[in-house]
């Protein structure tokens, strides 16, 4: 009877967690870039018991559930214009990489709100640099930035312009970096929209000029939250359900411990 007990606790402490999880998918619903959380469920220890109902024989018995793994979902969230050049998206698999500025470490965002900071740099809105693969004509001229273009493969150009209009040549500044990690699932979340790899990530890759399938840039567009609500609702009237039924597991094994104590007096 105690083992029914112990099995609904732990029922109700993991799906507190997915239920954690989920609201914090639909809290993110309209954050840039966002990836949803996924919670993964296994079965407990289970234990071996015979007819006498010692801890031996061929009668298996659970003691619960756990949490498997928490785990991120990459797929492409949709694009959504907003006209704005220094704002950018990715089609594809690949990552923005930017510059922590106090521990010189590279972090990953699919969040593609750039500026342009007081020295001239490319910056997320946390003020972190973002990663070019070349530094010619860099920093930008503030003077500038009206006439700045960024095409489908992150190359960063300016055109001058003669009586308002744009003419060539261009002034080439650099091309935005995308990075490729061979095991996304492996990315450790750290707020701000931002990414870090870990021992589990693999191989980080940087874009070089014949790379495939890193993805597509598109200057103008941000990429929304890959949230569908209706399956996060579901996900969440589910995992209720999950924690009410084992709430009624826990109080009904107290009924029948009650019961069975009353039956001494």
């Amino acid at each position: 009877m105690i083992r029914s007990m112990y099995s609904g606790i732990s029922g109700m402490v993991n799906h507190q967690t997915r239920m954690d999880v989920v609201s914090n998918n639909i809290a993110n619903i309209n954050t840039t870039g966002f990836k949803a959380g996924r919670t993964t469920f296994k079965d407990a220890l289970y234990m071996a018991l015979d007819s006498s109902g010692k801890e031996q024989g061929s009668f298996q018995v659970g003691t619960g559930i756990s949490v498997s793994c928490i785990s991120n979902d990459f797929s492409q969230g949709d694009l959504k214009p907003t006209g704005r050049t220094l704002d950018l998206a990715i089609s594809g698999r690949g990552f923005f990489g930017v510059k922590d500025g106090e521990s010189g470490q590279i972090k990953f965002t699919r969040d593609g709100t750039f500026s342009v900071d007081s020295e001239g740099y490319l910056v997320n809105s946390m003020g972190m640099r973002v990663e070019l693969s070349e530094e010619s004509g860099y920093p930008i001229d503030s003077k500038y930035i009206n006439d700045i273009r960024i095409d489908d493969k992150g190359n960063i150009y300016r055109f001058e312009r003669e009586d308002g209009a744009e003419k060539p040549p261009r002034k080439d500044i650099g091309r935005i970096e995308l990075f490729s990690v061979a095991n996304v699932s492996g990315l450790t979340k750290v707020g701000n929209n931002l990414f870090m790899e870990n021992n589990t990530t693999g191989e980080v890759t940087r874009l070089s000029d014949d790379a495939e399938g890193f993805g597509t840039i598109h200057s103008g567009y941000l990429e929304s939250a890959n949230i569908n609500l209706a399956k996060e609702l579901t996900n969440l009237i589910t995992t209720h359900r999950g924690y009410q039924a084992n709430t009624k597991v826990f109080s009904t094994a107290d009924d029948v411990l009650r019961e069975i104590i009353e039956l001494k007096r």
